[in-house]
Protein backbone atom coordinates (compact mmCIF):
# COMPACT_ATOMS: atom_id res chain seq x y z
CA UNK A 1 0.00 0.00 0.00
CA UNK A 2 1.39 3.39 -1.01
CA UNK A 3 1.92 5.98 1.73
CA UNK A 4 -0.28 9.03 2.06
CA UNK A 5 1.47 12.22 1.04
CA UNK A 6 1.11 15.56 2.82
CA UNK A 7 2.64 18.86 1.70
CA UNK A 8 2.93 21.74 4.16
CA UNK A 9 3.02 25.02 2.24
CA UNK A 10 2.63 28.72 2.96
CA UNK A 11 4.29 32.07 3.37
CA UNK A 12 7.80 32.17 4.83
CA UNK A 13 7.75 32.40 8.61
CA UNK A 14 4.20 31.14 9.23
CA UNK A 15 5.44 27.89 10.77
CA UNK A 16 5.40 25.24 8.02
CA UNK A 17 8.38 23.47 9.53
CA UNK A 18 6.95 23.50 13.05
CA UNK A 19 3.46 22.33 12.09
CA UNK A 20 4.84 19.60 9.84
CA UNK A 21 7.19 18.46 12.62
CA UNK A 22 4.30 18.42 15.13
CA UNK A 23 2.17 16.40 12.74
CA UNK A 24 4.99 13.93 12.14
CA UNK A 25 5.59 13.63 15.90
CA UNK A 26 1.90 12.98 16.52
CA UNK A 27 1.64 10.29 13.85
CA UNK A 28 4.76 8.50 15.05
CA UNK A 29 3.46 8.65 18.61
CA UNK A 30 0.40 6.78 17.36
CA UNK A 31 2.49 4.09 15.64
CA UNK A 32 2.23 5.34 12.06
CA UNK A 33 5.51 4.94 10.23
CA UNK A 34 6.27 8.48 9.13
CA UNK A 35 8.95 10.08 6.99
CA UNK A 36 9.39 13.86 7.35
CA UNK A 37 11.20 15.39 4.37
CA UNK A 38 12.73 18.86 4.46
CA UNK A 39 12.36 20.38 0.97
CA UNK A 40 13.05 23.94 2.14
CA UNK A 41 16.62 25.04 1.32
CA UNK A 42 16.74 26.66 4.79
CA UNK A 43 16.27 23.18 6.36
CA UNK A 44 14.64 24.36 9.59
CA UNK A 45 14.02 20.79 10.75
CA UNK A 46 17.63 20.74 11.93
CA UNK A 47 16.85 23.53 14.37
CA UNK A 48 13.52 22.06 15.46
CA UNK A 49 14.85 18.58 16.19
CA UNK A 50 18.31 19.90 17.13
CA UNK A 51 19.95 17.21 15.03
CA UNK A 52 21.81 17.06 11.73
CA UNK A 53 20.01 15.52 8.78
CA UNK A 54 21.03 14.45 5.28
CA UNK A 55 19.66 12.62 2.22
CA UNK A 56 19.77 9.42 4.25
CA UNK A 57 16.75 9.32 6.63
CA UNK A 58 17.71 9.60 10.29
CA UNK A 59 15.56 7.82 12.86
CA UNK A 60 14.04 9.91 15.64
CA UNK A 61 12.16 6.97 17.10
CA UNK A 62 10.90 3.59 15.89
CA UNK A 63 8.17 5.23 13.79
CA UNK A 64 9.65 8.56 12.72
CA UNK A 65 12.54 9.40 10.39
CA UNK A 66 13.66 12.75 9.00
CA UNK A 67 15.67 13.52 5.87
CA UNK A 68 16.85 16.61 3.99
CA UNK A 69 16.81 17.03 0.22
CA UNK A 70 20.20 18.15 -1.07
CA UNK A 71 19.09 20.44 -3.91
CA UNK A 72 22.62 21.08 -5.23
CA UNK A 73 23.24 17.34 -5.34
CA UNK A 74 20.08 16.73 -7.36
CA UNK A 75 20.96 19.53 -9.78
CA UNK A 76 24.37 17.96 -10.43
CA UNK A 77 22.77 14.54 -10.88
CA UNK A 78 20.27 15.92 -13.40
CA UNK A 79 22.96 17.71 -15.42
CA UNK A 80 25.15 14.60 -15.46
CA UNK A 81 22.27 12.45 -16.73
CA UNK A 82 21.37 15.09 -19.32
CA UNK A 83 24.95 15.20 -20.59
CA UNK A 84 24.94 11.42 -20.91
CA UNK A 85 21.64 11.47 -22.83
CA UNK A 86 22.90 14.12 -25.27
CA UNK A 87 26.08 12.17 -25.96
CA UNK A 88 24.09 8.99 -26.57
CA UNK A 89 21.55 10.76 -28.79
CA UNK A 90 23.98 12.76 -30.90
CA UNK A 91 27.03 10.79 -31.99
CA UNK A 92 28.57 13.96 -33.44
CA UNK A 93 28.29 15.72 -30.08
CA UNK A 94 31.71 14.36 -29.16
CA UNK A 95 33.14 17.27 -31.13
CA UNK A 96 31.84 19.70 -28.50
CA UNK A 97 33.12 20.33 -25.02
CA UNK A 98 29.84 19.84 -23.12
CA UNK A 99 31.42 20.28 -19.72
CA UNK A 100 31.91 24.02 -20.26
CA UNK A 101 28.23 24.46 -21.12
CA UNK A 102 27.04 22.52 -18.07
CA UNK A 103 29.10 24.69 -15.75
CA UNK A 104 26.85 27.54 -16.86
CA UNK A 105 23.62 25.52 -16.99
CA UNK A 106 23.82 24.64 -13.29
CA UNK A 107 22.86 28.26 -12.55
CA UNK A 108 19.94 28.34 -15.00
CA UNK A 109 16.48 29.49 -13.83
CA UNK A 110 14.14 26.59 -13.09
CA UNK A 111 16.77 24.07 -12.05
CA UNK A 112 16.03 24.43 -8.34
CA UNK A 113 12.37 23.46 -8.63
CA UNK A 114 13.22 20.71 -11.13
CA UNK A 115 15.72 19.28 -8.65
CA UNK A 116 13.01 19.24 -5.97
CA UNK A 117 10.70 17.48 -8.39
CA UNK A 118 13.30 14.80 -9.10
CA UNK A 119 13.88 14.33 -5.38
CA UNK A 120 10.13 14.06 -4.73
CA UNK A 121 9.68 11.48 -7.47
CA UNK A 122 12.63 9.46 -6.18
CA UNK A 123 11.25 9.43 -2.62
CA UNK A 124 7.67 8.42 -3.44
CA UNK A 125 8.78 5.84 -6.02
CA UNK A 126 11.24 4.05 -3.76
CA UNK A 127 9.36 4.25 -0.45
CA UNK A 128 8.01 0.86 0.60
CA UNK A 129 7.82 1.07 4.38
CA UNK A 130 6.13 4.31 5.51
CA UNK A 131 2.45 4.96 6.12
CA UNK A 132 2.79 8.71 5.67
CA UNK A 133 5.32 11.00 3.96
CA UNK A 134 5.29 14.66 5.02
CA UNK A 135 7.00 17.28 2.86
CA UNK A 136 8.04 20.52 4.57
CA UNK A 137 8.10 22.85 1.58
CA UNK A 138 9.99 26.02 0.66
CA UNK A 139 8.32 29.46 0.81
CA UNK A 140 5.59 30.33 -1.69
CA UNK A 141 7.44 31.28 -4.89
CA UNK A 142 9.59 28.15 -5.14
CA UNK A 143 6.76 25.88 -4.00
CA UNK A 144 4.33 27.20 -6.62
CA UNK A 145 6.95 26.73 -9.34
CA UNK A 146 7.48 23.18 -8.05
CA UNK A 147 3.77 22.33 -8.34
CA UNK A 148 3.40 24.11 -11.70
CA UNK A 149 6.40 22.49 -13.36
CA UNK A 150 4.75 19.20 -14.54
CA UNK A 151 1.85 21.13 -16.06
CA UNK A 152 4.09 23.67 -17.83
CA UNK A 153 6.48 20.93 -18.94
CA UNK A 154 3.63 18.96 -20.54
CA UNK A 155 2.60 21.95 -22.67
CA UNK A 156 6.19 22.53 -23.74
CA UNK A 157 6.98 18.88 -24.48
CA UNK A 158 3.81 18.30 -26.50
CA UNK A 159 4.62 21.32 -28.65
CA UNK A 160 8.16 20.02 -29.15
CA UNK A 161 6.78 16.64 -30.18
CA UNK A 162 4.42 18.29 -32.68
CA UNK A 163 7.31 20.32 -34.04
CA UNK A 164 9.42 17.19 -34.37
CA UNK A 165 6.65 15.51 -36.38
CA UNK A 166 6.40 18.51 -38.71
CA UNK A 167 10.15 18.56 -39.28
CA UNK A 168 10.13 14.89 -40.22
CA UNK A 169 7.14 15.38 -42.50
CA UNK A 170 8.51 18.42 -44.38
CA UNK A 171 12.02 17.11 -44.80
CA UNK A 172 10.85 13.55 -45.46
CA UNK A 173 13.23 12.22 -42.84
CA UNK A 174 12.92 8.49 -42.48
CA UNK A 175 12.70 7.53 -38.80
CA UNK A 176 13.47 3.88 -39.41
CA UNK A 177 16.19 2.38 -41.51
CA UNK A 178 16.98 -1.19 -42.38
CA UNK A 179 20.32 -2.50 -41.30
CA UNK A 180 21.28 -6.14 -41.85
CA UNK A 181 17.62 -7.06 -42.09
CA UNK A 182 16.66 -5.32 -38.86
CA UNK A 183 14.68 -2.14 -38.36
CA UNK A 184 16.46 0.34 -36.12
CA UNK A 185 14.70 3.32 -34.55
CA UNK A 186 16.56 6.35 -35.83
CA UNK A 187 14.68 9.18 -34.12
CA UNK A 188 15.91 8.90 -30.54
CA UNK A 189 14.78 12.46 -29.80
CA UNK A 190 11.12 11.68 -30.50
CA UNK A 191 11.33 8.57 -28.32
CA UNK A 192 12.91 10.60 -25.50
CA UNK A 193 10.18 13.26 -25.76
CA UNK A 194 7.51 10.59 -25.41
CA UNK A 195 9.17 9.25 -22.27
CA UNK A 196 9.44 12.74 -20.77
CA UNK A 197 5.76 13.40 -21.51
CA UNK A 198 4.80 10.18 -19.75
CA UNK A 199 6.88 11.14 -16.69
CA UNK A 200 5.33 14.62 -16.54
CA UNK A 201 1.82 13.16 -16.80
CA UNK A 202 2.60 10.82 -13.93
CA UNK A 203 3.73 13.71 -11.70
CA UNK A 204 0.71 15.82 -12.65
CA UNK A 205 -1.60 12.93 -11.75
CA UNK A 206 0.28 12.46 -8.47
CA UNK A 207 -0.33 16.08 -7.47
CA UNK A 208 -4.02 15.80 -8.35
CA UNK A 209 -4.48 12.42 -6.67
CA UNK A 210 -6.72 11.96 -3.63
CA UNK A 211 -3.71 10.35 -1.90
CA UNK A 212 -1.86 13.70 -2.05
CA UNK A 213 -2.94 16.39 0.40
CA UNK A 214 -1.97 20.05 0.42
CA UNK A 215 -1.91 21.65 3.88
CA UNK A 216 -1.84 25.45 3.70
CA UNK A 217 -0.27 26.98 6.81
CA UNK A 218 -1.02 30.60 7.71
CA UNK A 219 -1.13 32.99 10.65
CA UNK A 220 -4.11 35.07 11.64
CA UNK A 221 -2.79 38.33 10.17
CA UNK A 222 -3.46 40.33 7.01
CA UNK A 223 -0.22 39.58 5.11
CA UNK A 224 -0.38 35.85 5.77
CA UNK A 225 -4.07 35.69 4.86
CA UNK A 226 -3.56 37.62 1.62
CA UNK A 227 -0.75 35.31 0.52
CA UNK A 228 -2.86 32.28 1.43
CA UNK A 229 -5.56 33.51 -0.95
CA UNK A 230 -3.00 33.97 -3.73
CA UNK A 231 -1.68 30.45 -3.17
CA UNK A 232 -5.22 29.07 -3.32
CA UNK A 233 -5.85 30.90 -6.61
CA UNK A 234 -2.57 29.82 -8.23
CA UNK A 235 -3.07 26.16 -7.31
CA UNK A 236 -6.65 26.25 -8.57
CA UNK A 237 -5.37 27.46 -11.94
CA UNK A 238 -3.42 24.22 -12.37
CA UNK A 239 -6.12 21.96 -10.96
CA UNK A 240 -4.66 21.37 -7.49
CA UNK A 241 -6.92 21.79 -4.48
CA UNK A 242 -6.03 22.55 -0.88
CA UNK A 243 -7.13 19.86 1.53
CA UNK A 244 -6.62 21.68 4.83
CA UNK A 245 -5.93 25.12 6.23
CA UNK A 246 -3.86 25.33 9.41
CA UNK A 247 -3.96 28.56 11.38
CA UNK A 248 -0.69 28.46 13.31
CA UNK A 249 0.21 30.51 16.41
CA UNK A 250 -3.49 30.99 17.04
CA UNK A 251 -4.49 32.90 20.17
CA UNK A 252 -8.19 32.31 19.72
CA UNK A 253 -10.37 29.26 20.21
CA UNK A 254 -12.16 29.37 16.86
CA UNK A 255 -11.41 29.89 13.18
CA UNK A 256 -11.88 33.52 12.15
CA UNK A 257 -14.81 34.41 9.92
CA UNK A 258 -12.59 35.52 7.02
CA UNK A 259 -10.79 32.16 6.94
CA UNK A 260 -14.07 30.24 7.23
CA UNK A 261 -15.58 32.29 4.40
CA UNK A 262 -12.68 32.02 1.95
CA UNK A 263 -11.84 28.37 2.66
CA UNK A 264 -15.28 26.80 2.81
CA UNK A 265 -14.43 23.40 1.35
CA UNK A 266 -11.16 22.89 3.21
CA UNK A 267 -10.75 21.25 6.59
CA UNK A 268 -9.45 23.66 9.18
CA UNK A 269 -7.27 23.36 12.26
CA UNK A 270 -5.88 25.67 14.92
CA UNK A 271 -2.37 25.25 16.27
CA UNK A 272 -2.35 27.30 19.51
CA UNK A 273 0.38 29.86 20.14
CA UNK A 274 3.24 28.62 22.30
CA UNK A 275 5.11 30.98 24.61
CA UNK A 276 8.40 29.13 24.23
CA UNK A 277 10.23 27.96 21.14
CA UNK A 278 9.50 24.39 20.11
CA UNK A 279 13.03 23.08 19.91
CA UNK A 280 13.82 19.42 20.45
CA UNK A 281 11.65 16.32 20.12
CA UNK A 282 10.68 16.49 23.78
CA UNK A 283 9.33 20.03 23.29
CA UNK A 284 7.17 18.82 20.41
CA UNK A 285 5.79 16.02 22.55
CA UNK A 286 5.08 18.43 25.39
CA UNK A 287 3.16 20.74 23.06
CA UNK A 288 1.07 17.83 21.79
CA UNK A 289 0.30 16.69 25.34
CA UNK A 290 -0.86 20.19 26.25
CA UNK A 291 -3.09 20.44 23.18
CA UNK A 292 -4.70 17.03 23.04
CA UNK A 293 -7.86 18.36 21.37
CA UNK A 294 -6.04 18.99 18.10
CA UNK A 295 -7.38 16.81 15.28
CA UNK A 296 -4.91 14.76 13.25
CA UNK A 297 -7.14 11.91 12.05
CA UNK A 298 -7.22 13.10 8.42
CA UNK A 299 -3.46 12.60 8.08
CA UNK A 300 -3.74 8.82 8.38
Amino acid sequence: MKPKIHFFIGKGGVGKSTTSALTAAYLSKNSYKTLLVSMDPAHNQRDIFQRDFSEKPRKINDFLSVKEVNIDGWIKKYLKETQKTIQQTYSYESAFNLQNYFRVLQYSPGLEEYALLLAFEDIVTKDTENDVIIFDMAPTALTLRFFSLPFITLIWLRELLNLRDKIFSKKEIISKIKFVGKEIEQDKIKSKLSILISNAEHLRNQFQSSATNINLVMNDDTLSFSEALRIKSKLKDIGISIAKVIVNKSQGATISEKVATQFVRQKKALFPFCERQLLGYEALQSYLNQNREMAFSEYT
